[in-house]
């Protein structure tokens, strides 16, 4: 649809973002014939695109500004002065377009302590359904079934039948095929199919992806692209938002009714009849708060724009997964992804990717281990979380914002619990592509820290929405987060060194890529300076929590002190989940259609195991409402474990 005739239409529901949940919104709302709904999206349409659709071309992605808003965080005090990029999807679904494709979940313990921070109704049992309502779970092709990659499966915790597929990749190198035998022998094989909220272990984790084609299955072209010729869906790409319109009604409350955006160099305003929905996602709907008057009155004040709401809570409670990995070296004539940067080897891949949906580019991130503290240490060190939480975090409040002491009581809960999950971690080879003139192979052991006590935030610093907005995760702030990551470090050495994995690696995964010759103290330290990445996990800028504990949503997800606009994406997460946000981010934009589809009033929608976009169970009975890498260390540490070089 053109920007003039967008601007002249009027929506029911006006998003902003069509990114992973701004699209499950546009689905599910139109579902309703009456309801009409149109969606701003700074990005494109790129849902034919081979770079997305092709799962090993993601490594290619990041950085480039066709696919990625790339931000840059602030110089990082604890990581030295290291500036860490920040890849966030810009194309109609977001980051669902770009992420690493891998499939994890958070915890029951996770999502039930979302309800104890004062979101009642935000429990796991409550967000089962919507799991499993986006999933269509497809598992593993018949001639994967002898090698064992989906023993630990349970289709019962499953969903099937929903928009977004997820199955095993037939694409794996023998790096990663040796990975769940590795972790076996170290006594780490999956005790359940993570996806019950409880597993823990090592294993090969189902990817979004198409059994048969073996191409992303995405909010762009499983959401969105089959309805978008709905008559009431009305989309607008290339087209950034720049503020909220309001009006105020007798109660004081703002009441939106619009949104200023501008598209070919020229500014227009789109009319919203029910409500504004911010999905910008955890860097950009901030963002878009601020610029509309929403958020810390000395800063709006010190940009010139008037404070409509002071609420300081809005940018704030940012939290990521911090990560790093430690290179190792393949023994000579190894697999690795990095064929893909050979143009002989990239043409033999493709013609058998493109004839049977085969071989290294229907790979990427398919093995993974999600794992408690005490089960990476030694058993020498069984005492060292319990003596490290009392001596980093004493419960005290002091110097934390409003609420943070609360969320952090529950996350040193769970780093002592043996049975939760701290950190994620897995194996790779190759993706980044090399400098040129360099030779480039690596393989990777490395991950994350699964519920990170750091905080940061993102805030504008100009008014132009153009402008990136100031972006500081004071990453390893805490130091438990630092001593978690350090020990993950040795741990994923233990596991190069352990067969069969050890087998692929020169001198049985002793040798180590780069400059290191060994894991001490002062070598991880300086690993995890230069070697540091995001997890591409941000959440919590627009938390739902009460407003006196750090809030910007209430539970309904509606802006405090708003009539009619809600922010519905991971920004809403007030307390970080183990495992990739993707999955979260559907889960939440799903909940969030039936609550709004719930207080249209006289209209109610439905959660079903099954829930295929505009599938015949779509809108039939009344709403549930209850009581978007393993590890992305491909391009960029690769390129950041050269420095060590």
């Amino acid at each position: 649809m053109t920007p003039e005739a967008f601007a002249s239409t009027s929506f029911d529901y006006l998003i902003a973002g069509g990114g992973t949940a701004g699209l499950v919104l546009a689905n599910r709302l139109t579902e309703i014939p009456t309801v009409s709904v149109g969606v701003i999206e700074a990005g494109e349409d790129l849902t034919n695109d081979t770079k997305v659709t092709t799962p090993l071309y993601m490594f290619d992605m990041l950085g480039d500004p066709k696919y990625d808003w790339g931000f840059l965080s602030e110089p990082q005090e604890a990581l030295d002065g290291l500036r860490v990029a920040q890849g966030r999807g810009k194309m109609l679904g977001g980051s669902s377009g770009i992420n690493y494709m891998q499939f994890t979940f958070a915890s029951r313990t996770d999502l039930d302590d979302w309800e104890l921070l004062g979101n009642t109704g935000w429990n796991y049992e409550s967000m089962a359904p919507y799991y499993k309502k986006f999933e269509n779970f497809q598992g593993a092709r018949p001639e994967q079934e002898s090698l064992g990659l989906n023993t630990f499966i349970n289709e019962d915790v499953h969903g099937h039948g929903g928009p977004i597929n997820a199955s095993i990749s037939p694409g794996y190198i023998p790096i990663q095929a040796a990975w769940p035998e590795t972790m076996a022998n170290l006594g780490l094989a999956p005790n359940g199919d993570p996806r019950d909220g409880v597993s823990l272990g090592g294993y090969t984790n189902p990817m979004v992806m198409t059994r048969g084609k073996s191409q992303r299955s995405f909010a762009g072209n499983s959401y969105w692209k089959p309805f978008a010729t709905r008559p009431n869906l009305h989309t607008v790409t290339r087209a950034v938002v720049r503020n909220i319109v309001f009006s105020s009604d007798k109660s004081g409350d703002l009441v939106a009714t619009g949104l200023n955006f501008t598209a070919n160099n020229r500014s227009f305003i789109a009319n919203a009849k029910r409500e504004v929905i911010i999905s910008g996602g955890t860097m950009k709907s901030p963002q878009m708060l601020e610029l509309s008057g929403i958020g810390d009155r000395e800063l709006l004040s010190s940009l010139g724009i008037d404070t409509l709401i002071d609420n300081p809570n809005v940018g704030e409670n940012l939290q990521d997964h911090p990560q790093c990995g430690v290179p190792f070296v393949p023994n000579d004539g190894e697999l690795t992804f990095d064929d893909i940067f050979d143009e002989e080897r990239n043409a033999f891949w493709t013609k058998i990717y493109q004839e049977n949906g085969t071989g290294i580019l229907a790979g990427g991130v398919s093995q993974t281990a999600q794992l408690s503290w005490p089960q990476i240490l030694d058993a020498d060190k069984q005492t060292r979380p319990k003596e490290l939480v009392a001596t980093y975090y004493n419960g005290s409040s002091t110097g934390l914002r409003p609420g943070v002491k609360a969320q952090l009581d529950l996350t040193a809960k769970k780093l002592l619990d043996p049975n939760e999950q701290a950190v994620q971690t897995g194996a790779s080879a190759g993706g980044s592509r090399p400098a040129p003139g360099q030779a480039n192979k690596n393989a990777f052991i490395g991950g994350f820290v699964a519920h990170p006590f750091s905080r940061g935030y993102v805030h504008i610093n100009t008014t132009d929405p153009n402008d990136d907005p100031k972006f500081d995760p004071r990453y390893l702030s805490h130091p438990l987060d630092y001593e978690v990551l350090a020990d993950l470090q040795y741990f994923n050495y233990k596991a190069a060194t352990t067969p069969p994995l050890s087998t692929h690696l020169k001198g049985n995964g002793t040798v180590l890529g780069g400059s290191l010759t060994e894991l001490n103290e002062t070598s991880v330290r300086d690993l995890i300076n230069v070697g540091f990445i995001t997890g591409w996990h941000v959440v919590g800028t627009c938390a739902m929590l009460p407003r006196d504990h750090g809030g910007v949503v209430d539970t309904r997800l509606k802006v405090y002190g708003t009539k009619n606009v809600r922010v519905v994406d991971a920004s809403i997460t007030p307390l970080h989940v183990r495992g990739n946000t993707v999955s979260l981010t559907y889960a939440i934009a799903e909940k969030a259609a039936d609550i709004i589809k719930a207080d249209m009033g006289g209209m109610n929608g439905t959660v079903g195991v099954a829930g295929s976009a505009g599938g015949p169970q779509a809108f039939t009975g009344t709403a549930v409402m209850g009581g978007v890498n393993l590890v992305s260390l491909l391009s960029m540490v690769c390129m950041a474990v050269l420095l060590l070089m």
